[in-house]
């Protein structure tokens, strides 16, 4: 199986993904998606359930889904944005329970922190794009690929403490933009 790409269905096949793929793709992926969860989320048991909302939503549109793409890209592009919709979903919870009141507007601070949560992605993609390629590539592998500092200074023939430097010099400088945005976002 070519894991770098994958056609998730071409016109005439419907079937694409069976029972032995996806077993394959989920033994491929599932420790480096929770290992990518469990880098932002300190609760295993919800990176569990995310990992397991991925590729349960995968199964069940293995017939409609009709893109190419990199698999690893999707699957960690998909596992990103149900951390996200987590961290959402846990401060509209803690707003309700603050406020305490059963009147409480969901779909107003949803939008508000859909909006908020776009333009905090864009500031991060930004960064990372004006970052110095191999401080970019450092940071990729980690957060995007989860790889660990020693599995990605063996992936691009560096050190680790130099992997380790470019790691720290990329979170910073999004630290830094990201805290700028948000002097001005309030």
């Amino acid at each position: 199986m070519n894991s770098e790409k994958l056609i998730f269905q071409n016109s005439g096949e419907s079937d694409w993904l069976d029972e032995r793929l996806f077993n394959e793709l989920f033994e491929m992926y599932w420790k480096k998606l929770f290992g990518f969860c469990r880098h932002h989320l300190n609760d295993p048991e919800v990176c569990k359930g995310i990992v397991q909302q991925v590729f349960l939503s995968l199964w069940e549109r293995r017939k409609t889904l009709d893109v190419q793409v990199n698999l690893g890209h999707y699957l960690f592009g998909a596992v990103r944005l149900r951390i996200a919709r987590y961290y959402r979903d846990q401060s509209n919870i803690q707003r309700s329970l603050a406020l305490g009141s059963e009147h409480f507007s969901d779909s107003t601070n949803q939008t508000e922190e859909e909006i908020h949560f776009a333009d905090l992605n864009q500031i991060v993609e930004s960064t990372v794009a004006d970052l110095p390629q191999r401080c970019r590539q450092v940071y990729e592998l980690s957060r995007n690929n989860g790889m660990t500092l020693p599995d990605i200074a063996s992936e691009l023939g560096i050190s680790i403490k130099t992997a380790e430097a470019h790691l720290t010099k990329a979170l910073k400088r999004l630290r830094c933009e990201i805290q700028a945005a948000e002097i001005y976002h309030v």
